[in-house]
Order: structure tokens, then C-alpha cells, then sequence
């Protein structure tokens, strides 16, 4: 049989564990070390084309529950292992699940996507030289879109990730659980100034240090 982990936490973590999972698989824990894994055991063929979507469901909100509770590291939906390799796994990156876990035990993660307006310069343009000069504008137009998020967000917001994307930028805060709710109020107050979209909290994740090897 193989498992479906749904999330790494501390083993001394005080949360409040749901009992199914997905497709009301009961929920198993895993103890390694000093670290938590919450498992659902399936065949990859219980999750079929038709019902992919609401098993997608059942595990983000099997996390999130968790989550809610303590932080976390979720896996990837759907990851499959052995019971085994799942052991191997968590005694392999123990250290840094651990550090991650301990140091962010009260910090989640809000996203802010800035995107370009639907219509402009770049898809009126009609030579080469104008789509580059175009590009160039709304490039720069974006940057100082997120930097004024920044700057609008620089009390709540601990530290900033971003990542660029076709379709413009994708802002990572690192909020302390308790600034959450002024971080959203801040933010709801600007929407209609800047054209950007948030979501969160979510776990951590864009803050947890890159794996020596492959992570979940």
C-alpha cells in the first residue's frame, strides 16, 4: 500500500488533527525524530480523473486545518511513497524541516500578484521596436507596482520573496500570525489604486531553505 502525506510538522506541535483525509481516508501520524507527518495510506488508483478535484479539496483543507493550528511543510499534491521512503525522507531533511518549523512556528505566508492592466501598450504596438520600448515600460510600470506594495506593507510584512512570471509578479510576504488581519486591511484599501490580487495565509513554504535533494 502506498501512502499520501499530506504535511510535515513538529512532533510537539499543539494542533488539532482532522481525522479523514481524502476520499474520508482515516489520517495516520508519523513520528521521526523531533518531526510530525500526517498520511492518508491509498493506491494511486483510488484517485481517479473523477474525482481528482474533490480529493485536491480534502487535502488542502486536511492541511490547512492543521495549519490553522501550528505551522507546517504540505506536500505537493498528489506525492506517493512507501512507508519507507517517507521515513527515509523525513530522517534525511530532519535539520531542515526542524529549523524551518521552529523559526517560523508563528509566521505564515500572504501572496500579492501584481499583474499588468488587460489592455495596453505592449498588444497595441505594431513594430518591433515599439513591443520592446512597450515591454520595457510595463516592466518597469510592475516593478514600481510591487515596490509600492512593499513599502505600503512594510510594517506588517517580515521579510519579502518575489518571483517573476509571464504575467507580471508574484509578491511573497512573511506575516507574523498575529499581523495577518492588518496586513489583509492594509492591502484591501489600495486594491482599486494599484491593480494587484492577494491571497493568504498560507504556510510558509516560499521561506523554507532549498533541499539538498528532492523535496515534497
Amino acid at each position: 500500500m502506498t501512502v499520501l502525506p499530506y504535511c510535515i510538522l513538529l512532533g510537539d506541535s499543539v494542533a488539532a488533527f482532522p481525522e479523514t483525509g481524502v476520499l474520508n481516508s482515516r489520517i495516520h501520524q508519523l513520528i521521526e525524530r523531533d518531526l510530525l507527518v500526517l498520511y492518508s495510506e491509498l493506491s494511486k488508483s483510488d484517485i481517479s480523473p473523477k474525482t481528482f478535484q474533490s480529493a485536491a479539496l480534502d487535502f488542502h483543507e486536511a492541511v490547512h486545518a492543521v495549519f490553522s493550528h501550528a505551522a507546517v511543510v504540505p506536500f505537493r499534491f498528489p506525492t506517493w511513497l512507501t512507508s519507507p521512503e517517507l521515513s527515509k525522507h523525513l530522517q534525511q531533511e530532519s535539520l531542515r524541516y526542524s529549523t524551518f518549523l521552529s523559526r517560523h512556528a508563528q509566521h505564515a505566508q500572504m501572496e500579492v500578484r501584481v499583474t499588468p492592466p488587460p489592455t495596453g501598450s505592449v498588444a497595441d504596438a505594431k513594430t518591433g521596436t515599439e513591443h520592446l520600448r512597450a515591454r520595457a515600460a510595463e516592466s518597469r510600470h510592475l516593478r514600481n507596482t510591487a515596490e509600492t506594495v512593499k513599502k505600503l506593507l512594510s510594517s506588517e510584512a517580515i521579510e519579502w520573496r518575489e518571483r517573476d512570471t509571464p504575467q507580471g509578479f508574484r509578491l511573497y510576504a512573511l506575516v507574523d500570525r498575529a499581523n495577518i488581519a492588518a496586513f489583509r486591511e492594509r492591502l484591501s484599501k489600495c486594491e482599486h489604486q494599484i491593480n494587484v490580487r492577494w491571497s493568504g495565509p498560507w504556510p510558509a513554504t516560499e521561506f523554507l531553505e532549498s533541499p539538498r535533494r528532492s523535496e515534497p
